[in-house]
């Protein structure tokens, strides 16, 4: 293909040729930031600490006003996140989870660079409505189960837990959300609670709803992906920060992990922690939201669908349920604010439990 465009260069002119790359250029540029490309998930590689970001995520940060194109509203905003406070989410159980308020917007959903089923990166809008603080806790689930007499999916004891070497989940092993037989670590009250299915998670939602006559629920996935963004376009909201370290901001494998899971994969950071993590323990996102990363798979409303494109029906696979939020168990590309997973409604793990949400 070389020399016939070689040939066709000198024909039409040094000048000509220069002009076409120019223009060739300009609509390469423009056809690529003209899907929202540029407001999608990125990672750069370099710059300083406290970087501002491109960020999307409601009209106080670039969102377009009536009439507004995007490209003339976006803006750089420093995002700037919370430290940790160590009484977060430890108040009194019976008063159920600590919520926060996010406000609405639109944000661009999924990424550009991560697995098939988070593509195409598409625009969603996202109206106001409440987000626990934290994920839904042993102590706060103990309170739902003690008032309503509910038996859980695995009380049985059919929990998949990870195995000796830490590689997979295995079945036998007689856990429960009373006692995930995590290796060499306790369960707690202010653990999240795991080994729990999606329909025990919605069971306490409705609940909760009923005992306080406001419309407590599951969070949509796009609900989830925009908190756990927080404002921001990175694929992990910590990354504002140039030289942060996972290990203060999420619990995923790391060097604790290691020590234990000799196979495992992960960062160099070391928390503390190998499994399962007190809730609130390391530092929140700009809404305030901690663990959005990491600690356990929450359990979210969705249906399961493969991809984002107008081919895959709104309702979904509903034999699937979406979970977010990576785990203890994964590396960073667990770690993502676009990261997706899904499984059976009925099926429990000692490494997936559940945040709520409520109608504003």
């Amino acid at each position: 293909m070389a020399q016939p465009y070689q040939l066709e260069s000198r024909r039409l002119g040094a000048q000509w040729t220069r002009g076409f790359a120019v223009h060739l250029s300009l609509l390469v540029f423009v056809a690529v930031f003209g899907v929202g490309a540029a407001q999608a998930e990125f990672d750069d590689e370099e710059g300083d600490d406290d970087v501002e970001r491109v960020v999307v995520g409601s009209p106080r940060v670039g969102i377009p006003q009536s009439g507004g194109s995007e490209s003339e509203t976006r803006q750089k905003v420093t995002i700037e996140l919370p430290d940790r406070d160590a009484n977060v989410c430890r108040s009194d159980p019976t008063r159920g989870p600590e919520m926060v308020v996010i406000e609405g917007g639109h944000f661009w959903m999924g990424s550009l660079y991560g697995d098939s089923d988070e593509k195409p990166v598409h625009k969603v809008a996202v109206q106001p409505f409440a987000l626990g603080r934290c994920e839904v806790t042993v102590a706060e689930f103990s309170v739902f189960v003690e008032d309503t007499g509910h038996v859980a999916t695995a009380d049985s004891g059919d929990c998949r837990a990870v195995n000796e070497e830490g590689t997979t989940f295995v079945d036998g092993v007689d856990a429960s959300w009373r006692n995930p037989r995590y290796p060499e670590v306790a369960q707690v009250a202010a653990m999240p609670v795991v080994c729990v299915s999606f329909d025990d998670a919605l069971a306490y939602t409705q609940w909760l709803a009923a005992r306080t006559g406001r419309p407590y629920r599951l969070p949509t996935e796009a609900e989830w992906e925009y908190a756990a963004r927080g404002g921001t376009t990175t694929p992990r909201y910590w990354e504002v920060y140039r030289r942060a370290s996972q290990c203060d901001f999420a619990n995923g494998a790391d060097q604790d992990a290691k020590s234990r899971f000799t196979e495992r994969s992960s960062v160099e950071c070391a928390d503390g922690h190998v499994v399962s993590a007190p809730v609130g323990t390391y530092r929140p996102n700009a809404y305030g939201l901690y663990d959005m990363m990491g600690n356990v798979w929450e359990w979210t409303a969705d249906c399961w669908h493969g991809a984002y494109d107008e081919a895959a029906p709104e309702e979904g696979d509903c034999s699937q349920r979406v979970v977010r939020g990576g785990s203890w168990f994964y590396g960073p590309m667990g770690l993502r604010s676009a990261k997706r997973s899904k499984d059976d409604p009925a099926r429990t793990y000692n490494s997936v439990g559940f945040r709520v949400a409520r109608t504003h």
